[in-house]
């Protein structure tokens, strides 16, 4: 029972040090809600609706998937102040490691309030907060132990001879995140910092008991008008957990193809420290805005744990406020 135990926990213990990396994705902007919970809300539209589905392939081990889908909008407009905003949203995300046999489905609910900082509403401040349900699974049927080798080799209908521990459980926790912008009509400038699992809640899938770490992310960032139909786009952002950290710095460019509704293309190169580097494609039309990253890894690293081929394909959904569009497209 010692070396099941040891076992699994050694493959929790895995996809623990993976959570920033799961919780982060190379393409950032389109997780608002799990960079920071200040984001949720502050938009020139509407709403938003995002997604990102991240796959990633392991060297002596089984591939990893997450796939994410958020909602956020604006709220209270015609109750709150001029030049305030306040935003609600909700968050979708599952969470693959082995293949599928350690599996956790996540939900997320995020409220932020906006306050600006002078007449004009170039700088303001903003404070979320989020509430999240976790659950956490192993499925044992997709693992293989060493009873089940036998003289023919690997037979998964031998039994396991071994009492296995919970199979699921479920927690709760709270998240927390401020964000400054400044928004200036040539260039815009953002910075923010957030802290995740705040109640450190108690990982017992196994008889080993663990906690979950703080997660602490810092994040800036700046977009500059470059010419009539150019944008450049600046970031950089930071990760710590427990003992683990990432820094990830980068930028890309944009082009507008044509006058009127946005009609443009981004190419961009992000670096993750020590680890990968992250080109990245994107193509907006409109309110729609679709993106592909591939994260090459140049880690020097050569363990189980070590990370390759991770694709990730985007999909966003920012609404255009009518007013807004009748500015660009008098005939709308």
């Amino acid at each position: 029972m010692k070396q099941v135990i040891s076992y699994l926990l050694g493959v929790l213990m895995i996809s623990t040090s993976l959570q920033a990396q799961s919780y982060h994705y190379s393409q950032f902007f389109s997780t608002p809600l799990l960079t920071n919970p200040a984001q949720t809300g502050f938009l020139e539209g509407p709403y938003r609706l995002a997604s990102n589905f991240r796959s990633q392939g392991q060297l002596g081990g089984g591939a990893y998937f997450t796939g994410y889908i958020s909602g956020d909008f604006r709220m209270l407009q015609n109750h709150i102040s001029e030049g305030h905003k306040a935003g609600g949203g909700i968050y979708l995300m599952n969470d693959q490691a082995l293949n599928g046999a350690l599996q956790t489905n996540s939900v997320g609910l995020s409220a932020a309030y906006h306050v600006p900082l002078d007449i004009h509403g170039d700088h303001n401040i903003g404070l979320g907060f989020q509430g999240t349900y976790h659950q956490r699974r192993i499925d044992y049927s997709k693992l293989s132990f060493g009873n089940q080798f036998g003289s023919g080799g690997y037979d998964p209908s031998l039994p396991i001879d071994e009492p296995l521990p919970n199979r699921s459980i479920g927690y709760f926790d709270i998240n927390a995140g401020m964000i400054y912008n400044i928004i200036l009509e040539d260039r815009s400038f953002f910075g923010g910092v957030s802290v995740y699992n705040i109640l450190r809640h108690k990982e017992n899938l196994l008889e080993e008991e663990f906690k979950m770490p703080l997660r602490f992310t810092a994040q800036g960032g700046a977009q500059v008008f470059v010419g009539e139909y150019g944008k450049a786009y600046f970031s950089i952002t930071h990760l710590r957990q427990a003992k683990a950290y990432e820094t990830t710095v980068g930028a890309a460019y944009g082009h507008q193809l044509s006058d009127g509704a946005k009609n443009e293309i981004n190419l961009g190169l992000w670096y993750r420290y020590k680890d990968a580097f992250i080109p990245y494609v994107g193509y907006q039309r409109g309110a729609v805005q679709v993106g592909f990253s591939y994260d090459h890894t140049i880690s020097t690293l050569k363990t189980a744990a070590q990370i390759r081929n991770g694709y990730e394909l985007t999909l966003l959904y920012n609404a255009i406020d009518k007013q807004s569009l009748k500015t660009l497209i008098p005939w709308y």
